[in-house]
């Protein structure tokens, strides 16, 4: 199966379909609901980042600053992926003609690949190595803010 007839079989399934039956305030509420988890998943990224370039915080080691905003990571994804799927699975075919929302797919996969990878290691020590920490902080931050960005793009391509 390929990818675009996987992207119309999920707009044509039940779940979609009474998806896109309901309430058009309902899509509204999912969009806020979806900005909301991607504020709650930059900020804590912000944080953590502007501490790993030695630019806030000071007083918080990095593996402090981490355990303090990992639970506004886990919520941030929770919501955007719930309000991500109720608005993506009545357009499928929508999106899958439309080179941000495949531009932020990418980039969101590979700003989770550092975060789970380099970012973690990169956090848990109180000393990190200084330039590691700010290429991964850089790295993160530029993956993170381009996924906000190329997600506000959807709607203009």
């Amino acid at each position: 199966m390929s990818t675009q007839a996987l992207f119309h079989s999920l707009q044509i399934s039940t779940f979609a379909t009474d998806l896109g039956k309901l309430n058009p305030l309902y899509g509204a509420l999912a969009q806020l609901f979806h900005i909301a988890g991607l504020l709650l998943i930059l900020s804590a990224i912000l944080l953590v980042n502007l501490r790993l370039l030695g630019a806030g915080l000071q007083r918080q080691s990095v593996p402090q600053l981490v355990k303090a905003t990992n639970p506004l990571i886990w919520y941030g994804l929770i919501l955007v992926a719930l309000s991500g799927l109720y608005t993506f699975l009545p357009a499928a075919d929508l999106y899958y003609h439309n080179p941000a929302f495949w531009t932020k797919i990418l980039l969101l996969l590979l700003a989770l690949l550092i975060q789970f990878t380099l970012y973690r290691k990169v956090t848990v020590s109180k000393s990190p190595n200084h330039t590691l920490a700010k290429v991964t902080a850089l790295l993160s931050l530029t993956l993170w803010f381009g996924v906000a960005f190329a997600g506000r793009a959807i709607g203009f391509v």
